[in-house]
């Protein structure tokens, strides 16, 4: 994956993908990819995440919205709301929030 927004840097507004993309930093706002989305441990988006594919092992605060897979590591933090047609939850990541598993509308 590609490195969005690398570690010890921190960033405010919108980031649009086309690609497999990974947060190692600080999102303030909203990352966006057609593809996969990672946010790495030690990673943190503060805002909202549309991507089909998600893959948590850092913190999320924030929404996800209108993803087909969501998996959530051990050591995770995800506060907001989740809508998403499958989600893992692994052993020792914590989910706090709003939850629809399911089938979701398509994100705007």
């Amino acid at each position: 994956t590609r490195v969005a927004v690398s570690r010890n840097i921190n960033v405010s507004g919108k980031l649009v993908f086309q690609e497999p993309v990974r947060v190692e930093g600080h999102l303030r706002g909203e990352v966006s990819s057609s593809d996969l989305v990672v946010i790495s441990e030690g990673g943190v988006v503060d805002g909202r995440v549309k991507t089909p594919r998600l893959l948590i092992l850092g913190t999320l605060q924030g929404d996800i919205i209108g993803s087909k897979s969501v998996v959530l590591g051990p050591r995770s933090r995800v506060k907001g709301r989740v809508e998403v047609e499958s989600l893992t939850v692994c052993e020792g990541a914590r989910l706090e929030g709003d939850v629809i598993v399911g089938r979701v509308p398509k994100p705007e």
